[in-house]
């Protein structure tokens, strides 16, 4: 073989393996490319989830018990809506009744289920108190139940179950007990029997049928001072549906803020 021929040969190859290392080297380069940047896309992904979502979860206010009905179409009809009405408090009401604004003077809770219904009030609370001072003699805060008006109710936000407290011109007038473990002085509450209420009032009992076909047994007072005052009981079935006192006129109609 000539040296011309062997020296073009090697140059040949030469230039077959250069190309078959770069056809080598750049097959690796990409498939590592194909291996790293799934990963890297994944981990991205991962990392950013936990910021999508995340929420607040909205908070609701509800009032210790559920008003009566009157109430509720009252906040209906002159608002549309009931439920913006239920967080007004007493230093609301106390403001648009002219009186200073103030908060409850003791943070200690008066109203407890030891207290009893008479004919001047609830515990502490009596008839005749304004707003602010029933607040005050509770010692918890009070909770609209409508919007405020000449008539509305009020609720404790603290305190037993079922009570409402009928507003007339700036002060309560009568409280209505519709659940929970309150009575009477004289032991007379919700699931009480008709009979019993007949034997012990006797004939200081005056007995008035309601349209939806309960019957109120209204306790008339033998005392002079208290001759202005009632206790009402509901009665369906033969037992205390619920009861109320307070001061005429507004103790002895059913839906006093009507109208």
């Amino acid at each position: 073989m000539q040296p011309r021929q062997l020296i073009i040969m090697l140059v040949t190859l030469i230039v077959l393996i250069s190309a078959a290392l770069f056809v080598v080297t750049w097959s690796g380069d990409d498939g590592g490319e194909d291996t790293v940047a799934p990963t890297t896309t994944l981990a991205a992904s991962t990392t950013s989830t936990p910021s999508t979502t995340t929420t607040s979860a909205p908070t609701t206010t509800t009032i210790p018990v559920e008003c009566s009905n009157e109430s509720a179409d009252n906040a209906e009809t002159d608002t549309g809506e009931t439920g913006d009405a239920s967080t007004t408090t007493t230093t609301e009401a106390a403001e648009s009744d002219g009186e200073e604004a103030e908060a409850p003077t003791t943070t200690v809770l008066n109203l407890g289920t030891n207290d009893s219904i008479s004919t001047v009030g609830l515990g502490e609370v009596t008839f005749g108190m304004t707003v602010a001072q029933a607040q005050v003699a509770a010692g918890t805060d009070l909770i609209n139940c409508a919007p405020t008006s000449d008539c509305y109710r009020v609720t404790p936000a603290r305190g037993p179950e079922g009570i409402s407290f009928l507003v007339t011109d700036n002060t309560i007038e009568r409280v209505d007990i519709v659940a929970g473990p309150l009575t009477t002085r004289s032991g007379i509450g919700i699931g009480s029997p008709e009979d019993e209420i007949i034997n012990l009032f006797g004939d200081r009992i005056e007995t008035q049928i309601n349209d939806d076909s309960s019957v109120d047994l209204v306790f008339v007072p033998r005392d002079e001072s208290d001759a202005e005052f009632r206790v009402i009981f509901t009665v369906r079935d033969g037992v205390v549906e619920n009861f109320r006192s307070g001061r005429i006129p507004q103790v002895t109609v059913q839906n006093p803020c009507a109208g």
